[in-house]
């Protein structure tokens, strides 16, 4: 039904009163005004565009948490602490499930020597800075070169040429590298990425207060040559002196080196 001219004076005076109502009603306290149908709707408007705006800054709705970075690898260097070596070589089972998803420490990259039946030599690749087993590669590009973000060696199996040259192996001041039982490959340790897992069986296996004795420490001091150049058979029978025959003859020192 239509409004009529009566009706539509009506609205006006009552809107009249109302705006009236909306100027004059306004007291010390917020919770003293009264609340027309006006103001209320003018009120709600507000209050509406507020939230909206409030929403497009990321005030109300929440942001998009983005994924967490993953950690940046860690440039280490292994170590031995040789007396501490118990012989349980946890180290060999954990690399080679690494390395193949297998227990065979015969491909682990990492291997325990035990001399003259007495005492156990962990046998570690150092990651030298100078990397012989590198430069002795005859490849071109070579089959070995170093990871820059964790110092893990990367072999390339597909360009090596395995047991036919093994340069890598004789150029090895530790007599470190071993060789693959099926592939004829040389056994190169990458660090696992820069968490090696040797280290960390060796940590759960470690006594107290004898600690560990493979550790990883994070690069920037290089590697002790006078480490590096002693082999398995000659630390063996340098621990055999240090823990047996203490006093009775000169510790074992490589070539051009003082002793460990």
């Amino acid at each position: 039904m239509r409004p009529t001219p009566m009706n539509l004076q009506l609205i006006r005076k009552n809107d009249r009163e109302e705006n009236v109502n909306d100027n004059t009603n306004d007291s010390s306290s917020p919770f003293d005004q009264k609340t027309s149908r006006r103001s209320f709707l003018k009120g709600a408007a507000v209050a509406t565009g507020g939230a909206l705006a409030t929403a497009a800054g990321g005030g109300i709705i929440p942001r998009t948490v983005r994924a967490a970075d993953a950690p940046r690898p860690v440039q280490r260097y292994l170590f031995a602490e040789r007396r501490n070596c118990t012989g349980c070589r946890s180290c060999e089972y954990a690399c080679s499930v690494r390395q193949s998803g297998l227990v065979r420490p015969s491909i682990a990259r990492i291997h325990i020597y035990r001399h003259k039946r007495i005492v156990d030599i962990p046998v570690i690749c150092w990651h030298c800075e100078d990397t012989p087993c590198i430069a002795a590669c005859p490849n071109n590009p070579k089959s070995l070169s170093v990871n820059p973000a964790t110092n893990g060696m990367i072999h390339t199996a597909a360009t090596c040429r395995g047991s036919s040259c093994l340069k890598c192996r004789d150029a090895c001041p530790a007599g470190y590298v071993r060789v693959h039982p099926d592939s004829g490959h040389p056994l190169m340790c990458d660090l696992c990425d820069g968490e090696p897992e040797c280290v960390k069986a060796c940590l759960r296996q470690s006594g107290n207060p004898q600690g560990p004795c493979l550790m990883a420490n994070a690069g920037g001091f290089g590697v002790n040559r006078a480490y590096r150049n002693v082999t398995p058979v000659q630390a063996g029978e340098d621990l055999l002196s240090m823990l047996f025959y203490p006093g009775t003859g000169e510790r074992v020192a490589p070539k051009g080196g003082d002793a460990p």
